[in-house]
């Protein structure tokens, strides 16, 4: 998608001050050696009881609307996008964003698409500012993974999760950067591979047993016929490079004309073979070894690693960045953004 009149005024973030580190946890036998050398995250930031997700995304939302200029009257929708759990059952952390940052009574949502959440809702956010002159839009993302309900270092292979938010605002009159096009591509063929073959159940946690995301993959591994997941592989690989080569396209770019390129903090090895390879890229256009100190922040990721990148210096008026995501379900998002000036606060 092509947008004309739709801009980036303000982002924001929040990282928990508590780290773990990923040698403690092996020394600990929490964390297996071989799979933390394999992954490459080396520390995660680990939140309290008391800064839950939707905490500490209403914190970087604060942040990001300051930033950005824009009156509280102006902000027509909130969407908060999540991955795990956001600190109590039968609630709506949306609202609580919305009321602990721009108040008002405009449209609240909850996006859930795993890893590429935040994409998704910046997605439906620009169309909504961009067919209401005028307003302002603010998008939130924020996770946490804890004890006994999900295992940060085990639950899932080729990951590690952190825990933080992030928040951007988008307007359809000014800001620092203009998006240039956005695109998302699904494939709910493949939603099994994160459900797995234990059927349903009537509630979450019934056994006490952490999440363990590893066992449904190789329960649905089991189901499927011998060479089917090299083929499942190459299918996600071809949405990707698909998704992106649409939104570079839209955007009227190639991907050489691209200064820095924004993705999850997940293992080394999928970074490296599911993003670089294929992209034809590597790490000295992304911000993925400070990355690897923060550790993936589920849905929050791309909208954590924007705010550090524009906070880190290395911008100039004139840069095209790409931001892609994809999360279990499954979808793919990117979008590419121009900067037109690089804010103050950057």
């Amino acid at each position: 998608m092509r947008w004309e009149q739709l801009y980036i005024a303000g982002v924001g973030a929040y990282l928990p001050a508590a780290v773990d580190k990923a040698e403690t946890a092996v020394a600990a036998g929490l964390y297996a050696a071989d799979a933390a050398e394999a992954n490459g995250i080396r520390a995660v930031r680990v939140a309290r009881a008391d800064e839950a997700p939707p905490v500490m995304a209403a914190a970087a939302a604060r942040q990001a609307v300051a930033r950005s200029g824009c009156e509280e009257a102006q902000f027509g929708l909130v969407v908060h996008a999540c991955f795990g759990y956001q600190g109590q059952e039968f609630w709506q952390p949306a609202s609580y964003v919305q009321d602990n940052s721009v108040g008002g009574t405009g449209a609240v949502a909850e996006v859930r698409q795993g890893s590429n959440g935040s994409l998704i809702a910046f997605e439906l956010a620009a169309s909504w500012v961009t067919a209401r002159p005028g307003s302002a839009a603010l998008v939130t993302a924020g996770d946490s993974f804890h004890l006994p309900y999900f295992d940060r270092w085990t639950s899932d292979d080729s990951q590690v999760f952190g825990d933080g938010a992030g928040a951007v605002v988008l307007t359809s009159s000014t800001g620092f950067a203009r998006v240039r096009s956005t695109a998302t591509l699904s494939d709910a063929t493949l939603e099994p591979i994160y459900r797995g073959t234990a059927g349903w159940s009537v509630g979450p946690f019934l056994d006490g047993r952490p999440v363990d995301l590893r066992e449904r993959k190789l329960a649905y591994a089991a189901t499927v016929e011998e060479g089917a997941e090299g083929r499942i592989i190459a299918r996600m690989g071809g949405n990707l490079l698909a998704m992106v080569e649409t939104a570079l396209r839209d955007a009227d770019v190639e991907l050489a004309d691209i200064a820095y390129v924004l993705h999850a903090n997940t293992g080394a090895r999928l970074v490296e073979n599911g993003f670089y390879k294929l992209l034809g890229i590597d790490d000295t256009k992304t911000v993925y070894e400070w990355g690897r100190d923060i550790g993936h922040i589920g849905a929050a990721d791309q909208l954590v690693n924007l705010n550090h990148l524009v906070e880190s210096g290395r911008l100039a008026a004139g840069d095209l960045v790409l931001v892609f995501g994809v999360g279990i379900g499954f979808t793919w998002s990117a979008a590419v953004l121009e900067i037109l000036d690089v804010p103050a606060w950057g």
